[in-house]
């Protein structure tokens, strides 16, 4: 389905560089299945904002799996990297 959000990964940083404090991995379908990584101030919870949103990093897949198993490795590495994982909805900053 266009637009539909099968993944949203958050992640922050404690002490983060200005327009970089939470970093998203969302994996949506619009005309083939994308894992789209946004980083900015604010946690975008509005899918259609991630499905159009241009300065996102996008990588195209042929498979929802395809997409959700990048969309793991990208957000194991972005812990890695000292991203923290982030509930939205139970922030506890």
């Amino acid at each position: 389905m266009y637009g539909q959000v099968y993944a949203n990964l958050v992640l922050y940083k404690r002490n983060p560089k200005p327009g970089h404090r939470y970093r998203q991995i969302i994996v949506v379908e619009v005309e083939q299945f994308q894992v789209r990584v946004l980083g900015g101030d604010v946690v975008q919870a509005d899918p259609q904002f991630s499905a159009d949103s241009q300065d996102a990093e996008v990588y195209f897949h042929s498979s929802l799996q395809s997409a959700v198993d990048d969309a793991e490795k990208e957000f194991k590495a972005s812990v890695e990297a000292g991203w923290i994982s982030y509930d939205p909805h139970n922030p506890q900053l």
